[in-house]
């Protein structure tokens, strides 16, 4: 008999274990993660076509500053999928803990994606409208103006980059925000695309792969193309966005992180930004992380250390007026 009862306590606790572990590997680490430091969800910052367009917001975990710098965080996702909660995928895990462990607040926002009824710039006066609204809060949630900057990831970069560096009564949209401004200080650069033509590299492509692409670019644009005949027109509609566009001496300082084994992103749109950034003396560090993939998910824990530690050390000498 209690042979029997053993047979069946192993048995159930069998059980019991492949249905936690069946469980557990069903669950979105990442979502857990992120809404685990999710301070105020769900912020709704404006309302276009019946749709809300919404943001979260991370508070930090250590009281630094008497008012509390703030950085934007834009999603990455080839301008037509993913969401705000992608803040802490892959090595953005470790920059968001960075980041809130020194005292700053994270905006993590949702924008339109790009489809056949959506195209570019709507994308970028989405992120300019949610810094205007953040601009607009200020006072609430104690945050300092003077300390705003920006991040993104992949094609989140960018956007965020081209955020950063066009004028901030560029991209205008809510009527209730233009009067709030959309200006930040500085900008960090995950593996981010800089220059879309060079991404779209019609030259090395296989025909599907070209079929696939003029889809994108006329998603992405809204126009037409004729892909085995772009024009010199065409080459400027789908470079009036580029970050690289909109470089001048009055560029804000921008940090950049970028895998040599991306596969995604190539590295080289990482060296054109330097190239430009040097063109025109701007401040900027730029850190090639030796063998990283795309999401930097392969590096070593020191090199992740090493990263935590580019973030904060730029963000610590780009904040103006810090209260001892």
């Amino acid at each position: 008999m209690k042979k029997i009862i053993f047979s069946i306590f192993v048995l159930a606790a069998i059980i019991i274990a492949f249905f936690i572990f069946f469980i557990y590997r069903n669950i979105d680490r990442n979502q857990i993660l992120y809404q685990s430091l999710v301070t105020n969800s769900d912020v709704v910052y404006k309302t276009i076509d019946n749709k809300n367009l919404t943001l979260d917001i991370l508070m930090p975990t250590k009281e630094v500053y008497e008012t509390t710098p703030v950085i934007f965080y834009v999603h990455g996702g080839s301008f037509v999928e993913g969401d705000k909660s992608w803040l802490t995928k892959d090595i953005g895990e470790y920059v968001t803990r960075a980041i809130l462990d020194s005292g700053y607040a994270i905006i993590s926002l949702n924008y339109r994606l790009l489809d056949e009824d959506t195209h570019f710039p709507e994308n970028l006066i989405d992120i300019k409208d949610a810094i205007r609204y953040i601009n607009s809060k200020a006072e609430d949630y104690e945050f300092d103006t003077n300390n705003f900057g920006i991040y993104g990831t992949n094609a989140g970069a960018y956007l965020a980059l081209t955020v950063a560096y066009s004028p901030s009564g560029l991209y205008l949209g809510d009527s209730q925000l233009v009067s709030f401004s959309a200006e930040v200080k500085y900008a960090i650069d995950f593996y981010g695309i800089t220059k879309m033509s060079d991404v779209k590299d019609i030259n090395h492509m296989t025909s599907q792969e070209l079929i696939d692409t003029q889809n994108d670019l006329d998603i992405f644009y809204g126009e037409i193309f004729d892909i085995y005949n772009l024009t010199e027109e065409d080459y400027e509609l789908i470079e009036q966005y580029d970050p690289l566009s909109y470089i001048s001496n009055d560029t804000i300082p921008t940090l950049i992180i970028h895998g040599t084994n991306d596969a995604l992103v190539n590295i080289n749109q990482s060296d054109m930004l330097e190239t430009k950034l040097n063109e025109y003396n701007i401040e900027y560090e730029y850190y090639k992380i030796l063998s990283g993939n795309n999401g930097l998910t392969n590096i070593t824990e020191g090199e992740i250390n090493n990263i935590q530690t580019y973030v904060v050390d730029f963000l610590s000498a780009q904040h103006i007026n810090e209260v001892d």
